[in-house]
């Protein structure tokens, strides 16, 4: 009786493992099938927005692309082809969902004339990996528009899928709204940009942390001498406390007043060649560092209070 009793616990141990086994020789047939609905779709945040940063250089225009996508476990068997058209009331939507009557707050919709699409139609083609099978609307920008944009703004393209095959279209995700942000080799506007900040106004030594904004591929804003940027400062904040910094092609830079409405006074001053000058100007030339990511800075200004003497390095943080 012994012996049938080890006999029996010995089979209730090994079954379990017989069924792992049988269970484990149909895998690849689990992994083969589709475990999720094939949709097609285009690629956002939960705020159905998508974000590009045009770099901006000498070139006339910048490239960047949207993208396209199809859900499931398993790549393709057939090529998607898809075809896009704008769709303005997304943006309507979108400024009085998130600003009601505050429209001086409303985001702004780029004109069609402002934009280049090569194409409206994007195709994902079959056969490549699943993590390659994206598709890729390139969308074209000329560098005087990104120079045009206010950094003090927000700009979109609102697009959605007109038509798709072979699979069907995601309705949660067929609308997105195309934002851009533009960048120099200086600063950027999608992420802030920070500048460590030392320096004399007069012979008073200050320190400061800057946000520095980018303009056009060779300028960028900045706030004068001590002054600290909020991104809730006004408009008519801006315009008295913001300079323009240039970089020209041998890496001097002049400074200039970003703009005439707030009575902001800027000048480029002429730093001394002697060192032992009382100024103390010599080792503030007015110039860029590219190897040390270093602004070295002698100007003053005039924001309605006299004139202020600014010695000034800020490096890239």
């Amino acid at each position: 009786m012994k012996n049938i009793c080890n006999e029996y616990n010995k089979w209730l141990l090994i079954l379990p493992f017989i069924g792992i086994l049988g269970s484990c020789s149909n895998g690849d047939e689990f992994f083969e099938e589709e475990r999720y609905k094939k949709e097609i779709y285009v690629v956002s945040d939960v705020s159905q927005v998508f974000q590009a940063e045009y770099e901006m250089t000498k070139s006339d225009e910048a490239v960047k692309t949207l993208a396209f996508a199809v859900s499931g476990t398993n790549p393709i068997d057939r090529d998607v082809n898809i075809v896009v058209e704008k769709d303005e009331d997304l943006l309507t939507k979108y400024n009085y969902s998130n600003y009601m009557d505050e429209t001086d707050k409303y985001a702004h919709g780029l004109k069609e004339t402002d934009y280049t699409l090569s194409s409206s139609s994007v195709t994902i083609k079959a056969g490549a990996e699943l993590k390659d099978q994206i598709g890729k609307l390139p969308i074209t920008l000329k560098t005087s528009v990104l120079e045009n944009l206010s950094v003090d703004s927000t700009y979109f393209i609102p697009f959605r899928i007109k038509e798709a095959s072979p699979y069907e279209i995601n309705e949660d995700k067929r609308n997105v709204l195309y934002r851009i942000y533009k960048k120099n080799q200086y600063a950027s506007q999608r992420n802030n940009t920070y500048y460590n900040s030392i320096g004399y106004i007069g012979s008073a030594f200050f320190t400061s942390t800057k946000v520095v904004q980018p303009l056009s591929y060779n300028k960028i804003r900045v706030y004068v001498g001590s002054q600290v940027y909020s991104s809730s400062d006004t408009k008519a904040t801006i315009n008295k406390n913001a300079m323009i910094i240039t970089v020209n092609e041998d890496n001097t830079v002049t400074m200039s007043p970003y703009s005439t409405e707030g009575g902001l006074k800027v000048t480029t001053l002429m730093p001394s060649d002697d060192p032992n000058d009382s100024s103390g100007s010599y080792g503030y030339r007015n110039v860029y560092n590219p190897d040390e990511q270093r602004f070295y800075l002698y100007y003053s200004y005039n924001a309605g209070g006299g004139e202020q003497i600014i010695r000034e390095q800020m490096t890239l943080e």
